[in-house]
């Protein structure tokens, strides 16, 4: 089988490290305060860490209702669109995916990093000006949780994730529709018998029915959407009617 490696082949790495930047997500703060020697970290599934210079640092989970459900859908949400990627990038790979199906798993993905991203900044902010006690400190109702707090890479990477989620789908169109990326497809040597003599010429590989009575590439097996198509858009083999 012709095997050629051309850029669409490896489009597969950009939801696998957008899967990654999500994953990444989860573990960085997604907020962060820092004044006076007082730092204090907010991570989207509800931990925080607060550093004092000269102490230890604390680790708290807020236990109150307002925060715990932001931090559990948004965290899900983060996890899925991960999974999610991961499962693009694997299948994509493996050539097992047309253009459609990445275009549709891409922004899933894309839409649900930025949507829920959204939803948790105005969730937090919400919680944290309806007040809340850590370690028995009060923050009394009408502090702005996006102005005592600066944005942390925990909520910028979710974006960073569906903006590349964007552009491997504007990759993948483009290579899907450009007639000279089709791999070229396998040559063997055909005997041609005409009166008189025998002439050896070089042709495509003969397929022994039209390509409107079958639905699938006869030499990589890949199903075909499209019936009377001139080429395979997983291998690049072409069709040659007889």
């Amino acid at each position: 089988m012709y095997v050629k490696k051309e850029t669409k082949d490896y489009i597969w790495i950009i939801p696998l490290v957008a899967g990654v930047l999500a994953i990444i997500a989860i573990f960085t703060p997604t907020a962060h305060f820092g004044s006076g020697g007082v730092t204090w970290d907010w991570l989207m599934w509800d931990f925080t860490t607060m550093r004092v210079i000269g102490y230890e640092p604390i680790i708290v989970f807020i236990f109150e209702l307002d925060f715990i459900v932001p931090s559990i859908i948004t965290t899900s949400a983060v996890l899925l669109s991960a999974v999610n990627l991961f499962i693009l990038s694997n299948t994509t790979r493996k050539r097992n995916l047309n253009t459609k199906d990445f275009v549709l798993m891409s922004i899933i993905s894309a839409v649900l990093s930025i949507s829920i991203m959204i939803y948790y900044s105005i969730a937090m902010g919400i919680a944290f000006y309806d007040g809340v006690t850590i370690e028995s400190s009060t923050f009394p109702a009408g502090y702005h949780f996006w102005v005592e707090f600066k944005p942390s890479f925990g909520i910028i990477l979710p974006f960073i994730s569906a903006i590349l989620s964007f552009v491997g789908v504007g990759l993948f169109r483009y290579y899907s529709n450009r007639k000279d990326d089709i791999i070229p497809p396998r040559m063997v040597t055909v005997r041609e018998s005409v009166p008189d003599k025998t002439v050896t010429v070089k042709n495509y590989v003969p397929v022994s029915k039209p390509m409107g009575a079958r639905n699938f590439c006869p030499e990589c097996g890949y199903k075909l959407l499209k019936a009377n198509t001139n080429f395979c858009t997983n291998c690049g083999f072409k069709f040659f009617k007889i």
